[in-house]
């Protein structure tokens, strides 16, 4: 299955033909704030539910006071 699909996408490409866009400065201009935006959201998120995630997966503060030392 995987390779048929490898198949059929690589025949696809031997396909391509020139689109005779113009892509301006301003469209890297565009994309790369779309993908510091997308960065600065998950950062925040993140930072947001931070503690909530923590206790999901368990790495909350244990419930020992820390008084027993080794």
């Amino acid at each position: 299955m995987m390779i048929s699909r490898c198949v059929i996408a690589f025949l696809l490409m031997l396909a391509v033909q020139p689109a005779y866009a113009y892509l301006d400065p301003g469209t890297g201009s565009m994309l790369l704030q779309v993908i510091l935006g997308g960065v600065a959201a998950v950062a925040v998120a993140l930072k947001l539910f931070w503690y909530k995630i923590r206790a999901a997966v368990g790495w909350g503060k244990s419930s020992r006071t820390g008084d027993e030392k080794s």
